[in-house]
């Protein structure tokens, strides 16, 4: 079975200035950044698949017609639960938000099970991070100037285990179109 997801990515060179950006936090948290290719923000995850089914999966993706989406990421935060360093988005994309639902939607009606969670548009940019060490820092940090992420396409990943952490691929991507209406 492979652990699949789609979702939006910063190019590599946004997503080194976000690295770089959190590099004060990182060496305060003691932390090892994620490297710059598995940045991405979710929009739908859909689990666990068996790679017969990869070709349903394509197919329901090339059926989701959604706008380009621009991201403004704007604030550094720690989640406890998972214990991860994130750059959030704190202002909605209606754009990212109707691609979501419609990669829910279009993914349910080809017989998966998607999670439902609603998007939140953020990157996890460490994992692991200690609690004591998270609870030295006042939360949220502002990232000034925050970073546009603009996306033209979003893409079928997969989740693998490697030897330091997980390692995201792309299995497959589409353009994303302005939608006249």
């Amino acid at each position: 079975m492979l652990r699949l997801f789609f979702a939006l990515q910063p190019s590599l060179e946004q997503g080194a200035r976000i690295i770089e950006s959190a590099s004060p936090l990182l060496a305060a948290l003691q932390a090892r950044a994620a490297p710059v290719s598995n940045l991405h923000a979710t929009l739908c995850f859909v689990g666990a698949v068996a790679p017969e089914r990869i070709d349903d999966l394509r197919a329901a993706a090339a059926r989701v017609r959604a706008a380009p989406v621009e991201l403004q990421f704007d604030a550094f935060e720690y989640w406890d639960r998972p214990k991860v360093l994130v750059a959030v988005a704190t202002r909605e994309s209606v754009e990212a938000n109707a691609l979501s639902a419609a990669l829910q939607s279009a993914t349910g009606a080809a017989g998966f099970a998607p999670d439902q969670k609603t998007f939140r548009a953020h990157l996890t940019l460490a994992k692991k991070i200690r609690r004591a060490d998270a609870e030295k820092i006042s939360w949220p940090q502002k990232i000034s100037p925050g970073f546009v992420v603009r996306c033209e396409r979003f893409s079928l990943m997969e989740s693998a285990k490697g030897e330091h952490g997980s390692i995201y691929s792309v299995i497959d991507s589409w353009d994303l179109y302005r939608i006249e209406g």
